[in-house]
């Protein structure tokens, strides 16, 4: 055994490894004793987690600050007694019939182009949740490529729309409250790139749909309403995906493969609602961070994908659990007197062993990561295979070898069957549930964005003092 004063988890306990939806996952290199996990699960039970998860999946109103639901699971779920089954369907047809038609050509540009490329205007949870999709399902070669534009950056777009052709270009403007200052002056900025092409009046329509809670987002663009793609109130922004903010992704990878994430997505939510808390993968998973974070002081969490397919979900994940947990005080206003949820940071497994891995393995700080990879490679080169899923188990094992007593770390490793849209849909759903059980654990409300906001405050303060001269 290591010389270390926290044993491994499977030093004492036999039952380490649980699988569910395609993915297994091995929580034996955590450092917790069996006793210490049955105290968790203990804990879990008293503060009601899994009561939490159900309430949320019921519509109960779980985010109060704002006085709304978090209802991101029925966006997935096909059974008619799901709440809001009617408009979420009714939602997803509509958006799955669009995409299918621009694939095929029966709608193009105003010119009768088909189109090629989609530029995804939006920032935050409008862009990472669609560009990891993407990234993870994209073929090498597409008929139809897929563009973000987030930041209020112009060389971003310069890059961007320096190499497309607008007459086959199709954007979408993506904002649930359409009020976000960097998506409504990359609009601005798209709108005037159309119009120096030609395309004005009522061409724009040919070329420009919005996605919004704002039933006014279409009429702000001086689109038609049929140009709206709707969102609802109760679904939060880094939870939005499964949405029509996942339209791109539906038009770029094809409607079957969104319709699969959501189905895999679905799996897990089952699987949260179903099986044994001792089987519970998100909750484990929950746990193990709760542990890591007010028992053993772990300030950060590392992120380390070994397929190149997931090396976006890292900024996904910073703000699914960053925005989600970066909170200091209870929804009742007192203060929280252990830390809540971790800082998330990460890279592709393979290239960062010869970056930062040296710090993580010698270094005076003690970690704790997840180590992921697909057991079915997303190419036919079985030897960079082989080399590549020899590196990510030698390194989940290298990670906490250690002979100090003083510095630990602490690995789950997570096994995906296939990267397929429905295992992606059950690993993004897992560390969505992850995440809302923490704000659980933690007694603090996951789904509301207080340091955001009053950031956008000063934003346009600042930007009004710039306009004044001063």
């Amino acid at each position: 055994m290591t010389k270390t004063s926290v044993p491994f988890l499977r030093d004492t306990y036999s039952e380490c490894v649980y699988s569910a939806c395609g993915l297994t996952i091995d929580i034996g290199r955590q450092r917790l004793t069996r006793d210490d996990l049955t105290g968790l699960f203990e804990l879990a039970r008293s503060r009601g987690v899994l009561q939490a998860e159900e309430a949320m999946r019921d519509g109960a109103i779980v985010n109060p600050s704002e006085g709304r639901a978090a209802l991101h699971t029925t966006l997935r779920d096909p059974r008619v007694e799901a709440p809001f089954h009617r408009e979420v369907t009714a939602t997803l047809n509509r958006l799955c019939s669009f995409a299918d038609a621009v694939r095929c050509g029966r709608i193009r540009g105003c010119r009768g182009d088909a189109i090629t490329d989609v530029i995804n205007v939006g920032i935050g949870g409008s862009e990472m949740g669609p560009r990891t999709v993407y990234n993870a399902l994209k073929g090498v070669k597409s008929n139809i490529k897929l563009h973000f534009l987030a930041a209020a950056d112009g060389v971003i777009f310069d890059r961007i729309v320096g190499t497309l052709n607008p007459f086959k270009t199709l954007v979408i403007v993506s904002s649930k409250s359409f009020k976000t200052r960097e998506t409504a002056v990359n609009a601005a900025a798209i709108d005037q790139w159309l119009l120096e092409a030609g395309i004005s009046g009522a061409d724009r329509a040919h070329h420009m749909v919005v996605v919004s809670a704002n039933p006014k987002a279409a009429q702000e663009m001086n689109l038609p309403e049929a140009n709206l793609f709707p969102l609802w109130e109760w679904v939060g922004g880094r939870f939005s995906v499964w949405s029509s903010i996942g339209l791109p992704d539906a038009i770029a990878l094809g409607s079957d493969a969104f319709r699969n994430l959501l189905s895999g997505a679905h799996a897990m939510d089952r699987h949260v609602e179903t099986s044994p808390e001792e089987e519970n993968l998100p909750l484990l998973l929950a746990l193990m961070s709760y542990w890591n974070s007010t028992r053993l002081k772990i300030a950060l969490h590392c992120f380390l994908p070994y397929d190149e397919r997931l090396r976006t979900m890292v900024s996904w994940l910073q703000q699914l659990e960053m925005e989600s947990l970066g909170k200091s005080v209870t929804p009742e206003g007192k203060a929280i007197t252990t830390r809540t949820g971790q800082g998330v940071w990460g890279g592709h497994g393979n290239e960062s062993q010869h970056s930062f891995y040296q710090w993580l393995r010698e270094g005076t700080y003690c970690n704790c990561m997840d180590l992921l990879w697909s057991e079915k490679p997303g190419h036919k080169h079985a030897e960079l295979h082989r080399v590549l899923l020899a590196n990510a188990k030698a390194q989940a094992e290298a990670l906490v070898t250690r002979d100090s007593a003083e510095y630990f770390n602490a690995v789950t490793t997570i096994a995906i069957d296939d990267l397929t849209p429905a295992r992606l849909g059950a690993l993004m759903a897992l560390y969505e549930h992850k995440t809302t059980m923490l704000g659980t654990l933690y007694g603090i409300n996951p789904f509301d964005q207080p340091g955001v906001e009053f950031g956008k405050l000063l934003s346009r303060r600042a930007e009004a003092g710039m306009a004044a001269g001063r």
